[in-house]
């Protein structure tokens, strides 16, 4: 029946005269091509895209963004994990030298205690002259300690005066008379256990010195004066010779 109907429909186109049958076949064509088009467009979006592809590429193409972020994100924290391993490497290996430092200053202060033996507390531990070649001036080392248990910090001024013969007569040369204008008010001293402290001093022609005086006159407190032979001091007999750190 199928074909019977078709046949009928050609025998009816080829009835009509030549310019309508052009003009009716042209139409079929334009409508036959919209819809392979059509049809074409719709079997692409099937075919090209099966499952819902395109919705799995946006949502990959945004994980991926936000994959790149992250990554971003994570080479800016680990510079700045470097940047702070570096810091404190440097702060170790600087509290490391301190307490290298301690321990030797720990070591000399123990030794100093375990031959003194004496937990008084501030003093002068010794001293040791060394003449200067060629003059009358005299270099000098001297060792204070604080051994009182839980001793606050000791500060204040060291002076030094020289007992002895000038022209046959006993003498005291005072702080001002031995170091001169450079020294006035006398040497500094600040320390929690121990310190050493070095300077000069100078006798004038003529005098024979006997004894050396070592006062110490520290902050709100009283003076504290230790007398030594000379011939001591300067064999350094009196105290113990350490290296310092």
């Amino acid at each position: 029946m199928a074909s019977t109907i078709f046949h009928h429909w050609v025998d009816q186109l080829n009835a009509l005269p030549g310019s309508r049958r052009r003009w009716i076949l042209g139409g079929l064509a334009a409508i036959a091509v919209a819809v392979a088009f059509g049809l074409g467009a719709l079997f692409g979006r099937g075919v090209g895209f099966p499952n819902g592809l395109e919705a799995r590429v946006h949502r990959l193409a945004t994980r991926n963004a936000a994959l790149e972020s992250e990554n971003q994100s994570l080479k800016a924290q680990q510079q700045t994990a470097s940047t702070t391993v570096a810091a404190l490497k440097q702060a170790m290996a600087s509290r490391d030298a301190e307490m290298q430092t301690l321990r030797q200053e720990q070591a000399f202060y123990a030794r100093l205690i375990g031959i003194d033996g004496d937990r008084s507390g501030l003093g002068v531990h010794s001293i040791v002259l060394t003449p200067v070649k060629g003059t009358d001036a005299w270099n000098f080392t001297i060792t204070l300690v604080n051994t009182a248990e839980n001793a606050d910090a000791a500060r204040g001024k060291l002076t030094v005066a020289v007992e002895g013969v000038s022209e046959g007569k006993l003498a005291t040369l005072d702080w001002a008379h031995l170091s001169g204008a450079s020294g006035k008010g006398g040497i500094p001293f600040a320390f929690k256990f121990f310190q050493q402290l070095q300077g000069s001093l100078a006798l004038p022609k003529g005098f024979v010195p006997n004894r050396i005086a070592i006062t110490l006159h520290p902050d709100g407190g009283s003076a504290i004066t230790r007398k030594l032979d000379w011939g001591d001091a300067l064999a350094g007999r009196h105290g113990i010779t350490i290296t310092t750190p």
